[in-house]
């Protein structure tokens, strides 16, 4: 466990990739491009700067969010005179091409490094008897939304507050995927995003959520402002603004605010399309889709089969 909390770095490939960049003045956060099947998602945290997508420059500041589908060139420049601090979470397609259109550059991963491309129609080379056609023009398909309606201010995001029934269990969040177009608990292709992103706190001792592990995703905890203590499995950790806590699947944990102070945090988790959860304190189980909570009763395999 203690190999997965994280003070001044990042862990090992996850399921998703969690950045922190600081991007001097004048200077970009990478080049003009945009990606056939990874999703970026950027925060700033401190600092200014312009977006350039597509063809608009769109001013952001301190608390904007915005997420950048496949397809949609984009590029962050920082246009303010102090460093822009800006928080990068994106997926990890098992397969991936880029393209630069200010230089018509194109990048695969796998296997990995850059070129530029010669179009050839599909027979080319394979049959000489057969007079290719005209080539179509290299091009990924831009996203069918507008930049806008995946662009917010953080502030702008209304705070959802929710209780358990005896209130031992209760905290308040901003759901900013929800609010940049993600449709809940579902996968990417109808309607979701490949991560979630969520803004909670907990109020002086306030406890998150129950202990709980899940089967296939994966949790990732920014801990921003107060303290808080994380409950696992192998023992309790005390916790700090600036301190990064991953969950992988099968890795039971909760979290608590301190007693005195407000504990704020990012959540980030990736979407399965199939999730079961496990809650040890009561041995209850749960799937996401559809939702069900309940205990399980052992049964022969071949049990009211015959």
């Amino acid at each position: 466990y203690p190999h997965q909390v994280v003070r001044g770095g990042i862990t090992t490939r996850r399921a998703f990739d969690v950045q922190e960049r600081r991007v001097p003045p004048g200077a970009a956060v990478c080049p003009f491009h945009a990606h056939l099947a990874q999703w970026e998602l950027f925060l700033v945290r401190a600092g200014e700067g312009v977006v350039r997508v597509g063809g608009e420059k769109v001013p952001v500041r301190v608390g904007d969010v915005w997420i950048h589908p496949p397809g949609e060139a984009h590029q962050l420049i920082n246009s303010g005179s102090s460093d822009l601090h800006v928080l990068i979470v994106a997926d990890h397609p098992p397969l991936d091409a880029f393209h630069y259109p200010d230089s018509n550059k194109w990048g695969l991963r796998p296997p990995g490094g850059f070129f530029h491309l010669t179009p050839a129609d599909y027979f080319d080379g394979e049959d000489p008897r057969e007079s290719p056609g005209s080539p179509a023009a290299l091009v990924i398909p831009p996203p069918e939304t507008a930049f806008s309606t995946r662009f917010r201010s953080v502030d702008s995001i209304p705070w959802d507050t929710w209780e358990s029934p005896r209130k031992k269990f209760r905290g308040t969040s901003r759901e900013l995927s929800i609010a940049l177009g993600a449709a809940r608990n579902t996968p990417t292709g109808l309607g979701g995003h490949p991560f979630d992103l969520e803004w909670g706190r907990l109020a002086p001792g306030e406890c998150g959520c129950p202990f709980h592990s899940h089967s296939a995703q994966w949790e990732c905890y920014l801990f921003l402002e107060g303290q808080g203590r994380v409950r696992t499995e192998s023992g309790l950790l005390d916790v700090k603004a600036g301190d990064l806590v991953l969950h992988p699947p099968g890795e039971a944990h909760q979290f608590t605010a301190a007693a005195d102070r407000e504990l704020v945090y990012l959540l980030i988790a990736d979407n399965p399309p199939i999730d079961t959860w496990h809650y040890p304190d009561s041995n209850k189980w749960g799937f996401r889709a559809p939702r069900k909570i309940f205990r399980l009763t052992e049964a022969d395999y071949w049990d009211g089969e015959e």
